[in-house]
């Protein structure tokens, strides 16, 4: 308070060089990881990644969002993966969001804002603790060209760090500007430069937009996993039978979670209800997460807008729903708006569905949490303003009924994913958590089926007890 009153320019001095202090750690961060990602990917690509690339670097005025944002795309160690964990909350996203709002004077050195300051301090020092990331690290200039070299290991950092004028003063790619101009930023000094981007910058992104000409994201096939489940389903009818009744109502609990122990025969319950959906002509979108790209839920939100699409299930006379629907954006948070902008205006119910409604599921939402935690099936639940900022909920109309399924505890508590608590998720006790087959349903199936003996029955009842 003191310094508010007596030295508040001082105050301003101080507040304007932790800025640049944290944005030239976020931002060089940042572009050691993009480097590093860059080492790591395959001849096949990451079309997410190179979305993200493009979408932050390359379709966008540069700012700090957009270096978070590659910060968290492109992190592989774990060490530097902590500063962007629970993506809304992370250190990363404070600093991003004070910074935005210290700037444009949404929080400004006055008295009765004193508690918004001393939160910015807060975020300083934790920034400051992160320069431990870049320990035992250094610049070297190598003809012309900067290399990162940390723990016996060198990363190739151009062309986002340059030698443009002098060795001692490193310029940093800030972003590319309609893709005409590329900015690059002193890192000592501040001063801006420009440069064409045919130099350096379009020859190294040529290869993404290569990826990405025919489309962005893809429509997983599941049918092998469907058929494989399907084969091998037997006992389950009272469970179908509730599945099917909550898939053709309109009961305002229009988000239901299906969750037991591993091996109890979930994906093997979905694979039937998208069979018996079918059947009855209810309009489905699903998807079984796996393994790689099948993990991420922004890939999972192009596979059913994709999918829809491909079903012609999209009103896409208006124009703009017809360009996104083309072009399909890059942002995480921009594909979940493009989303429920679909279901909330542009859903076309085909004429056989009597029901009405479409069906959305998506089978082991755990496996696509351990593998990108700071992805949440709660932000598909939520819209969110320019900044990423959220702003409110969001809640599909009731025709929309939505499936999760995903591992608990054997007691049904979810020690390691907890699903969001709204209001609309349904109850119903035989699904929350699934229960093991009845041994006398066991008993019949396999007797009929493939004539085992009693001991081997008995002994296979007791080992699934077990």
């Amino acid at each position: 308070m003191e310094k508010l009153r007596d030295d508040p320019s001082g105050l301003n001095n101080y507040f304007m060089a932790a800025l640049g202090m944290s944005t030239l750690i976020l931002r060089l961060g940042a572009v050691i990881q993009l480097c590093r990602k860059f080492e790591s990917l395959n001849e096949k690509r990451d079309l997410l990644f190179s979305k993200k690339l493009l979408d932050n670097l390359c379709e966008t005025l540069p700012s700090d969002t957009n270096w978070k944002n590659i910060w968290v795309a492109s992190a592989i160690d774990e060490n530097w993966k902590r500063p962007a964990e629970n993506e809304d909350q992370s250190l990363l996203s404070r600093f991003v969001t004070f910074r935005n709002h210290f700037v444009h004077q949404k929080i400004q050195l006055r008295e009765n804002q004193a508690a918004k300051l001393i939160s910015g301090i807060e975020i300083f020092k934790k920034m400051e603790v992160l320069v431990a990331l870049f320990e035992n690290g250094r610049l070297e200039l190598r003809n012309g060209q900067y290399f990162w070299i940390q723990d016996g290991k060198e990363t190739l950092l151009h062309p986002y760090l340059q030698a443009y004028e002098t060795p001692d003063q490193p310029y940093i790619f800030q972003g590319l500007y309609n893709n005409e101009k590329v900015y690059l930023l002193n890192t000592q000094l501040g001063n801006k430069m420009d440069q064409n981007p045919d130099d350096h910058i379009n020859p190294l992104f040529e290869s993404h937009k290569q990826s990405l000409r025919y489309g962005a994201g893809q429509i997983f096939s599941h049918v092998e996993r469907i058929a494989r489940y399907q084969s091998a389903f037997f006992g389950r009818d009272t469970e179908r039978k509730l599945l099917l009744d909550f898939c053709q109502s309109n009961e305002a609990h229009n988000i239901l979670c299906v969750k037991s122990p591993a091996g109890m025969g979930k994906g093997a319950l979905m694979a039937d209800l998208i069979g018996q959906l079918k059947e009855i002509n209810i309009q489905t979108l699903y998807h079984f997460c796996g393994t790689g790209l099948q993990n991420s839920l922004q890939a999972v939100l192009y596979h059913y807008i994709l999918h829809a699409k491909h079903s012609s299930w999209w009103n896409d006379e208006n124009a703009d729903v017809n360009q996104s629907l083309q072009r399909l954006p890059s942002k995480y948070i921009d594909v979940i708006a493009l989303f429920q902008k679909l279901l909330d205006n542009h859903l076309k119910i085909v004429r056989n569905n009597t029901s009405r409604n479409l069906v959305i599921i998506l089978d082991a939402l755990d496996e696509a949490f351990v593998a990108s935690s700071q992805l949440k099936i709660s932000d598909w639940f939520t819209t969110y303003n320019e900044a990423e900022e959220p702003i409110a909920d969001w809640r599909s109309k009731l025709n929309i009924r939505w499936i999760f399924s995903y591992r608990c505890a054997e007691d049904g508590t979810e020690n390691f994913y907890k699903f969001p608590l709204i209001k609309e998720t349904a109850t119903i006790k035989e699904l929350q958590p699934l229960q093991g087959l009845n041994p006398d349903i066991v008993s019949k199936v396999f007797k009929d089926k493939f004539n085992v003996s009693d001991d081997f029955l008995n002994a296979l009842i007791k080992k699934a007890e077990v």
